[in-house]
C-alpha cells in the first residue's frame, strides 16, 4: 500500500466501511442487549459509549503506531539505499528546481547535496543538452511518461560527466505532475570503452580488409568470409566467386591429404602451427602459400579463421639460393660445394668396390690478361664457351665443376692412365681452337694437373690439393700441357711455403743485400751506370735465386715492401758513393707491376728521394711490359714520375705486351733488349734481325738502347756495329756487392 496510492485509497475505504459496520453493529447489538436497563439507568448508555470510544482509541493508536513505525522503517530503508547508492537521484518540481539531490552527487561531481537544493536543474547540465532536457520536460514529462535520458553533467572541477538514466514524473492527487525524479548513473567510462571498442573493431575490420595477408573464415570447410587480399590470391574480383566454396577446392591434389589433416588438427587442438602447401588459383596457376589456422566464432557459430601468405617468390628465391649453393650461376656447372659432396659420396661408393678415379684440375693460361684487357663481359663469355667445350669432351659418368675463377675440376671414373692422358690431350686440342667473342678472335690454353685415387689421396680435399699442385707444375713447364701428381711435388710445395714464411721476416732480419752490375759504354768500355739486383741469403738454404723468391713475393704481395727496401737501399748507396768522391752515375732499379700500380707509388718515390738526398736524375726505374696493359693508369703514373725527374726504362723489351702503341704515349728514356734475344746473336739469322730491329726502333724514337746478358766478345761487337751504345752482362762484370763495386770504380 505504501508503494501504490490507488491501492492505499481502496484499503482506506475498506477500513472506513469496516469501521462503520462494526460501529453500527455495536450500537444495535448493545442496545438490544441492554434495552431493559437503558430506561432505568442512563449511565449505562454513557458507559457503553465511553467503552466504544476507548476501544476505538486503542484501535486507532495501534493503527497509527504501526503506520508511523512502517513509515519510519521504510523511510530509513529508502534513505539508506538512496544515500549509499552510486547512482544519482534528484527530485525536482515541475519547473526544474531541485528539492533533493542524493549524496552520490558529491562523490561523482564534487557538489554537496545542499548545493543543489533550491537551484535549477539546468544549471548543472551541459549547455548543449539543456534545450533537449527542457523539451522533454515540457512534452513527455507533462504527459506522465517516463523517458530514457542521456546527458552531460558539469562537475565542480569543470569536467564533463556523461550520465544515463530516466526521468519519472510524480503526479499529485489531482493527477497533475507536480514533481519528477531523475535517476542516472555515470556511463563516461562505458562510453569511452564502447568508443574504443568501436574504434578497435573498425581498426580490426580495416586491418583485415586491407591486410596484404589473405584472411578467410570457414565453417566445416565452407568459406563464409574472405578479405580483399584473398580475392587477389584466388584471382577473382567478386567475393561471391569464393564465398560458399569448399576450401579444399583450392588446394593442389598432392597437398590435399596434408591440408585435411591440418583441418582435423584445428578441430582437435584449436589451432595449427605454421605450415605451407600449394594452392590453385581460379585461372589455373599454382602458388606456394604459408598458412596458420585457429578456431574462432563467426556470427555466433563455431568457425575456423585462416591466415595465408603468398610465399611463391620466397620459394623461388629459396630454390635459386639452393641452386646457387650448388651450381655456378655463370656456367651452370656444379660449384665446389656440389663437387665436394659428389666426390665424397663417390669415394665412399668406390672404396667398397675397390675402384679408382682421377681428379683433373684445369686452369686457363693467360685468362687474367684477357679479362683485364677486354673486360669481364668477354671473360665471362669465354668461361661459358670453355665449359661447353669441356662438357663435349667428357665421357658419360664423369663430372665437370667450376672450382672458381678460371679453374675447372673434372672427376673421371677411369683407371687407365692412357685413357686419362688421351682425354687431357683431347681437352688441350679442343681448347686450342679459336674462340670467337663478339668481333674478336681469342686463343687460350689450359694447364691440367691430375691426381689418382687412391694412389694420390683417399679424401676429396687431398685429391683436389694434389691435382692443384700438379697443375702448377704444368704451368711451370710451359703451360698448355698436363702433369700427373708425384710425391716430389709435396716437398716442392713445402719448400715454397717455407720460402714464403722466410720472406715475411727477411727485411727485419737483414737477410737481403744488393749487388750491382755495371752498364758499359760499348764504344769506350767505361762504366756509365749500374743496375741494382737484390740477393737473399736464407738462414737455412743460403743464397736463394731471385727467380725463385720474386714470384712468391709477387704472389703474396710482399713485393711492395721488398721493392721499397731496394729503392731506399740503392738510393742510400748512390749517395754514399757520391760522398766518397766517386763519379755519380745512373743507377737502375727493377719495379714490379704490382709495386708500380700500388697506391701513391709516385709519392713513395718522392719521399725516398727526399729522405736519401739522392738526385732524381740519377735514378732509373726499370718497368716490365706487363704494366702497359692499363694505358691510362700507367700514363698517369709515368708522368708523375717524370715530373720528379726520374728516368724510365722498359725492361725485357719484346717479350711481354705485344702492342708497340705504348711507345708513342709513355715518357720512356731507355729500352732494354732482353737476354733471350742477345743469346741468339751469332746463333741464328732471325735472332740477329730482331735485335737489329729493336736497336733501330729505339734509336729512331730517341731512346737509349741497352743490351743485357752479354756473355762474349762476339755479342758485344755485333751490338756495337749495329749502333747499340750500352751493354750489360757477365762479359763485362758479374753483379758485385757494394764493397767490390767500389774497387772496380777505382781501377
Amino acid at each position: 500500500m505504501w508503494r501504490n496510492w490507488e491501492a492505499a485509497q481502496k484499503i482506506a475505504w475498506r477500513f472506513v466501511l469496516l469501521y462503520i459496520v462494526i460501529s453500527i453493529s455495536w450500537l444495535l447489538i448493545s442496545d438490544w442487549l441492554l434495552q431493559d436497563h437503558l430506561q432505568n439507568a442512563k449511565w449505562i448508555s454513557t458507559v457503553k459509549g465511553g467503552l466504544f470510544i476507548v476501544l476505538s482509541a486503542l484501535l486507532y493508536y495501534k493503527l497509527i503506531q504501526r503506520m508511523i513505525k512502517d513509515t519510519i522503517e521504510n523511510e530509513a530503508n529508502y534513505r539508506l539505499i538512496v544515500e549509499n547508492v552510486s547512482d544519482l537521484i534528484v527530485v525536482a518540481d515541475r519547473d526544474g528546481y531541485i528539492k533533493y539531490a542524493s549524496p552520490s552527487h558529491e562523490r561523482l561531481l564534487g557538489h554537496r547535496s545542499e548545493e543543489y537544493e533550491g537551484k535549477e536543474l539546468f544549471d548543472f547540465i551541459q549547455t548543449e543538452d539543456t534545450f533537449k532536457m527542457q523539451d522533454w520536460f515540457q512534452n513527455e514529462i507533462m504527459l506522465k511518461k517516463e523517458i530514457e535520458v542521456e546527458y552531460y553533467l558539469k562537475s565542480k572541477e569543470g569536467n564533463q560527466v556523461l550520465v544515463e538514466g530516466k526521468v519519472v514524473p510524480v503526479a499529485s492527487g489531482n493527477g497533475k505532475v507536480e514533481k519528477m525524479v531523475l535517476l542516472a548513473h555515470d556511463i563516461t567510462k562505458r562510453k569511452q570503452f564502447e568508443k574504443q571498442l568501436i574504434e578497435s573493431e573498425e581498426r580490426y575490420r580495416k586491418l583485415v580488409e586491407y591486410s596484404p595477408e589473405t584472411i578467410f573464415i570457414h565453417i566445416d570447410g565452407k568459406i563464409v568470409y574472405v578479405n580483399n587480399a584473398g580475392l587477389r590470391l584466388a584471382g577473382v574480383q567478386y567475393i561471391e566467386e569464393v564465398v560458399g566454396k569448399n576450401i579444399l577446392d583450392f588446394v593442389s591434389s598432392e597437398d590435399l591429404n596434408y591440408v585435411e589433416n591440418q583441418i582435423r588438427k584445428v578441430e582437435e587442438t584449436g589451432k595449427t602451427k605454421l605450415h605451407d602447401y600449394q594452392i590453385n588459383r581460379m585461372d589455373g596457376t599454382r602458388l606456394f602459400v604459408e598458412a596458420l589456422a585457429f578456431q574462432t566464432t563467426y556470427q555466433e557459430n563455431k568457425a575456423v579463421q585462416v591466415i595465408i601468405r603468398d610465399i611463391t617468390e620466397r620459394k623461388r628465391a629459396e630454390e635459386k639460393v639452393r641452386y646457387l649453393a650448388y651450381y655456378d650461376s655463370l656456367t651452370g656447372l656444379p660449384n665446389r660445394n656440389l663437387l665436394f659432396d659428389y666426390l665424397n659420396e663417390l669415394l665412399i661408393a668406390i672404396k667398397k668396390e675397390k675402384q679408382t678415379l682421377a681428379v683433373m684440375f684445369l686452369d686457363l693460361d693467360r685468362f687474367k690478361m684477357i679479362n683485364d684487357t677486354l673486360g669481364h663481359s668477354y671473360g665471362d663469355f669465354l668461361l661459358q664457351q670453355v665449359a661447353s667445350r669441356l662438357k663435349a669432351c667428357l665421357p658419360k659418368g664423369s663430372m665437370l665443376a667450376r672450382y672458381g675463377g678460371d679453374e675447372y675440376i673434372i672427376v673421371l671414373q677411369e683407371k687407365k692412365l692412357e685413357a686419362i692422358s688421351r682425354l687431357s690431350d683431347q681437352i688441350i686440342d679442343k681448347l686450342a681452337e679459336p674462340f670467337f667473342l663478339s668481333d674478336r678472335q681469342m686463343f687460350i690454353s689450359p694447364s691440367i694437373g691430375i691426381s689418382i685415387y687412391p694412389k694420390n689421396g683417399d679424401v676429396a680435399e687431398e685429391l683436389i690439393k694434389n691435382a692443384d699442385a700438379a697443375m702448377y707444375l704444368a704451368k711451370e713447364k710451359g703451360k698448355n700441357t698436363y702433369q700427373f701428381y708425384t710425391s716430389s711435388l709435396n716437398s716442392m710445395d713445402s719448400c715454397k711455403l717455407e720460402l714464403e714464411n722466410g720472406l715475411r721476416n727477411a727485411i727485419k732480419n737483414e737477410e737481403f743485400t744488393l749487388y750491382y752490375q755495371p752498364q758499359v759504354d760499348l764504344n769506350t768500355n767505361k762504366i756509365i751506370g749500374l743496375e741494382a739486383l737484390i740477393r737473399w741469403k736464407h738462414p737455412k738454404y743460403g743464397f736463394v735465386s731471385p727467380a725463385e723468391f720474386i714470384p712468391i713475393a709477387e704472389e703474396t704481395g710482399l713485393i711492395v715492401a721488398i721493392g721499397k727496401w731496394v729503392l731506399e737501399t740503392a738510393c742510400n748507396q748512390h749517395k754514399q758513393w757520391e760522398e766518397k768522391g766517386f763519379s755519380p752515375m745512373r743507377i737502375a732499379v727493377n719495379v714490379s707491376a704490382l709495386q708500380f700500380r700500388h697506391k701513391d707509388f709516385a709519392k713513395t718515390i718522392e719521399q725516398i728521394i727526399s729522405n736519401t738526398k739522392c738526385r732524381a736524375s740519377y735514378l732509373e726505374l726499370e718497368i716490365t711490359e706487363s704494366v702497359m696493359q692499363h694505358l691510362g693508369e700507367t700514363t698517369t703514373i709515368m708522368n708523375e714520375l717524370k715530373e720528379l725527374g726520374v728516368n724510365l726504362s722498359i725492361d725485357d723489351f719484346g717479350t711481354g705486351y705485344s702492342s708497340l702503341n705504348y711507345l708513342r704515349h709513355f715518357p720512356i728514356n731507355t729500352l732494354k733488349i732482353d737476354k733471350s734475344f742477345v743469346d741468339e746473336i751469332n746463333n741464328g739469322k732471325n735472332g740477329e734481325i730482331i735485335v737489329k730491329v729493336i736497336i733501330d726502333l729505339g734509336n729512331r724514337l730517341g731512346f737509349q738502347v741497352i743490351a743485357e746478358g752479354i756473355e762474349n766478345k762476339q755479342q758485344a761487337i755485333f751490338l756495337k756495329q749495329n749502333n747499340c751504345h750500352i751493354g750489360q752482362g757477365d762479359f763485362f762484370s758479374q753483379p758485385l756487392p757494394a764493397e767490390k763495386m767500389e774497387r772496380l770504380f777505382s781501377e
